[in-house]
């Protein structure tokens, strides 16, 4: 009985390599739980997958560049943060079974130099908790079904990663073209 345990063990292990999941020791669980909090931590800091995290998309922005529409129907630097924010926050929430459900949201970009600094404060706040929370979580908890929609964990922290990652491209974009175009303005973050 042994041997035969003994070789579940090493072809459970052997998969989990194969899957990029084995625990390499970076975390109190290990496993896929330590990957997507070292993933997400990269996604929100200063580089991931050999591009720049949204902390180092956002330095250097300032309040104008931030507040500046490049169209009238579409969305500020600040409304993207801002919408990153309500996201990550609401994963937070799910993970911890907190709230319920949110329709989609870009809160608005109001306030002058000092709260466009707090909100980009918070996005790091706010990913910062989310990273530790992940952290924390068992194998089973991350396979378990998210209690608000029809998601596992893992596939619920994982589509907050992709949703951060996207809007922090989107971002990335408009603060070239903006660099490039006009001469920044205001104080920077």
């Amino acid at each position: 009985m042994a041997a035969k345990r003994k070789k579940a063990v090493r072809g459970r292990a052997a998969r989990q390599r194969a899957a990029g999941v084995a625990d390499r020791g970076s975390g109190r669980t290990g496993g896929l739980a330590a990957e997507l909090a070292e993933f997400a931590k990269q996604t929100a800091g200063a580089r991931n997958w050999g591009h720049p995290g949204m902390a180092a998309v956002l330095k250097g922005i300032s309040v104008d560049e931030a507040a500046r529409k490049p169209a009238p129907d579409a969305h500020s630097i600040w409304e993207e943060v801002n919408h990153i924010i309500y996201w990550a926050e609401d994963v937070l929430m799910q993970l911890e079974n907190r709230g319920v459900p949110r329709p989609q949201a870009w809160p608005a970009a109001e306030g002058g130099a000092a709260q466009w600094k707090r909100d980009v404060t918070r996005a790091a706040r706010v990913h910062a908790a989310l990273v530790r929370r992940v952290a924390a979580m068992s194998p089973t908890a991350l396979n378990r079904k998210s209690q608000k929609t029809r998601y596992s964990n893992a596939q619920l922290i994982l589509g907050g990663i992709s949703h951060t990652a996207y809007h922090t491209g989107r971002i990335a974009m408009l603060k070239r073209v903006y660099q490039r175009v006009h001469q920044p303005a205001g104080p920077t973050v």
